[in-house]
């Protein structure tokens, strides 16, 4: 919760002067999410196995991603309310509770690979045992909530560090691998093959179904809702270009940092199948680009799971005010949820040697394919309504065009599921 200014403390949102800067950062929170290990593992797989071939769907992706995020700040500053709040307001109570569930084990399955993928991390840098890296992870991310406090900007301040830390990473790991752009080029022009490739078709709907996450659409109309509450009629246009700027930069540089995973592993990782997990392709890497560039490797792994944390707790916050009415503490709900993941994870058998941390980021994306539909939906059905929207209600065309990419995403999102669980 942030720090309230006299106006502020009286009306709940900050004065209409102060709301249009504050705009600025909500997107560089929401593209964390879109560098989490999850994403890591996917575009491994994808240049490890195919080199450049899926390059086209990294950006395809990162393109749509940018779209629907637009469609977030849309209904946010448009309405003045996030999308918990919405989907409670406009749907009956039993389809509201079950929105709201589908909402909480996303945040909880999130928090899962976040401490999964940190715990890969610490292993690689410390050799610490999977249960070991599993708490420390947890507790280095309540660490810097807790020295952050409950506002906003010292926590994007945090983020962009560590956002930082792993862009540097890649630009180093880049020069090391020298990936071909003539390949690149020629590799992305024959992606056709695709369609031909099960296994490269199904990395491709891989990436694709893993664009838009369930706690990344809670999270950022939660944001912009809350700063932009106070905005005048005339500040909404404006407010809207602002945001609209806010994502194509923030998700412009994951859309990179992604490209360039997946490019490092086509110039270095490739091989007759997909690298094997995080581990597998840190040991690949250190034996082909030398041990500096697997410390990299796994530095940057941390940064961007301990990041991903940092946002999923924010994310948790939001949506459980957003379908309560009730705020609370950033750190206390940080807190319940990484002991819960914690307690999950090791229910599982990681540190066991019966479950891989591997495992627990592939079904994490299981469950997060699940909610999605229950995020996603309601965004675009507020988006469509008059009643709600105003003069911001989307139009003829894109009306259109935004049912049909939901349709779509959906179906991919389900398809997959299908096939993860049919195995």
């Amino acid at each position: 919760m942030t720090v309230l200014t006299a106006t502020e403390s009286r009306t709940g949102t900050p004065p209409s002067g102060q709301a249009l800067p504050r705009l600025v950062g909500a997107g560089l929170l929401v593209a964390v999410g879109y560098l989490d290990p999850g994403n890591w593992a996917t575009d491994i797989a994808g240049g490890s196995a195919y080199r450049y071939l899926l390059l086209g769907v990294v950006i395809g992706s990162s393109v749509l991603a940018i779209v629907f995020q637009m469609l977030v700040a849309r209904v946010a500053i448009a309405t003045g309310d996030d999308i918990a709040t919405l989907t409670r307001r406009i749907l009956p109570a039993p389809l509201a509770n079950t929105a709201w569930l589908a909402g909480e084990a996303a945040i909880l399955a999130t928090a899962i690979a976040e401490l999964a993928g940190g715990a890969i991390a610490l292993r690689l840098l410390f050799d610490l045992p999977l249960a070991a890296g599993l708490v420390t992870s947890a507790a280095a991310a309540l660490g810097l909530l807790l020295l952050a406090g409950e506002r906003d900007r010292p926590v994007e301040a945090v983020v962009a560090v560590l956002v930082a830390i792993v862009a540097a990473a890649f630009v180093v790991l880049m020069a090391k691998a020298e990936p071909s752009a003539t390949l690149a080029w020629s590799d992305v022009a024959g992606s056709g093959s695709l369609i031909r490739d099960r296994g490269a078709l199904l990395l491709a709907l891989g990436i694709l179904g893993a664009t838009l996450m369930p706690h990344n659409l809670y999270l950022h109309s939660g944001l912009l809702a809350r700063r932009g509450r106070s905005l005048t009629p005339e500040q909404r246009p404006r407010a809207l270009r602002i945001a609209r700027h806010d994502i194509i930069a923030s998700l412009g540089v994951a859309m990179l940092i992604n490209a360039a995973i997946l490019a490092v592993a086509a110039a270095s990782l490739t091989g007759p199948s997909p690298v094997d997990g995080l581990a597998a392709a840190h040991a690949l890497m250190a034996d082909k680009l030398g041990g500096s560039a697997a410390l990299i490797f796994a530095v940057a792994l941390f940064a961007a799971g301990l990041s991903s944390a940092i946002t999923g707790v924010m994310a948790g916050r939001l949506l459980t005010a957003g379908f309560t009415g009730r705020d609370g503490s950033t750190w206390r709900r940080g807190t319940m949820t990484r002991i819960i993941a914690v307690v999950i994870a090791l229910g599982a058998g990681l540190g066991q040697g019966t479950v891989s941390a591997d495992t627990l980021l592939v079904a994490s994306q299981v469950v997060l394919g699940l909610a999605l539909p229950f995020a996603l939906i309601p965004l675009v059905w507020v988006a469509l309504r008059d009643d709600l929207m105003g003069r911001y209600a989307l139009r003829r065309a894109s009306r259109a065009l935004t049912v049909s990419l939901t349709g779509a995403i959906t179906a991919v999102d389900i398809y997959l599921v299908w096939l993860t669980v049919a195995g």
